[in-house]
């Protein structure tokens, strides 16, 4: 894996490989910031897909279809307000293919022709709907 690393450092980058790893990282630091999540530059079976949320006005069912292009989708997460979302394969294989072909995807919104770029990390262990509820419980009271 290590060599997978230095020839992918070695690589010239085009200008859009290197503005979409910016956003790539950008949605990284934000997600770990904002919500204390943090992002694994590893393949694990879960992803965050930075855009990809009902803050964005993507729609559950849109969004499904695409992650489900590539493999199994064992569950897909969207918190309210929230400009992202979380995937979960069955495969380690499926997240791989999933981060490596989505990865900048410009979706087109089903109800308007606005457009939203996906970006996708790898997270260490999936989010469930009660990791995520107790996460905001901790803020709201933190601040109240």
């Amino acid at each position: 894996m290590e060599l997978d690393d230095i020839s992918l450092q070695n690589k010239k980058l085009s200008k859009t490989e290197k503005k979409l790893r910016q956003k790539q990282m950008k949605a990284r630091y934000t997600l770990l910031r904002h919500e204390g999540i943090e992002c694994v530059s590893y393949p694990t079976k879960s992803l965050v897909i930075a855009n990809g949320g009902l803050g964005n006005g993507v729609d559950r069912c849109q969004l499904h279809s695409v992650v489900e292009e590539c493999g199994q989708v064992e569950s897909l997460l969207m918190p309210p307000n929230k400009p992202y979302s979380f995937v979960q394969y069955g495969r380690t294989a499926d997240s791989k293919q999933a981060c490596d072909s989505l990865n900048g995807k410009e979706l087109i919104l089903d109800n308007s022709s606005q457009k939203v770029v996906l970006y996708f990390n790898y997270v260490e262990k999936g989010i469930t709907e009660e990791a995520l509820f107790n996460s905001h419980r901790i803020k709201k009271n933190k601040f109240s």
